[in-house]
This record gives structure tokens, sequence and C-alpha cells, in this order.
């Protein structure tokens, strides 16, 4: 038979095990991820991009894309 005992004191055990590298791991510092290219960024950066030109420009591009979209939209449909 199982004791009953021994296996609550392993679940308990176990258990405590996975919280404690769990709390351990949440040491990475607070940050947004560039829209673009995904690299970490700072949270207070306003357009949530990266310093690179490269995302700098495609970000415009897309959020000029948007914006042409939605007049289109507001246009077809009349609203």
């Amino acid at each position: 038979m199982v004791d009953a005992k021994k296996v609550k004191e392993m679940v308990a055990k176990k258990s405590s095990q996975f919280m404690g590298s769990v709390a351990g791991a949440g040491k990475v510092s607070p940050h947004m991820h560039c829209r673009i290219c995904h690299e970490p960024i700072s949270i207070k950066s306003d357009p949530r991009v990266c310093k690179k030109t490269e995302c700098i420009e495609k970000n415009e591009k897309d959020e000029k894309n948007q914006r042409t979209v939605r007049i289109a939209m507001f246009v077809f449909f009349g609203l």
C-alpha cells in the first residue's frame, strides 16, 4: 500500500521546489519589445520601437498605412 503521509510530504516538497524556482526566475527588469524586431526596449519609449532606423521607418510606414485603411473604411462603409 501507499503511505499517504509520505505522498503528501513528497508533493509538498516538490511544490515548494517548483515555487522557489518560479520566484527566482522573476529577476528580469520590466521592459517592452520593439514592434518590428522584438528587441527589448524601455517601458518609457512612446512609439514602441527601438532606435534602429529600419524599425523607425517601418513603424512610420505601418502607421501611415493604418491611417489610410481606416479612412478608406470610413468612406466605404459611410460611418
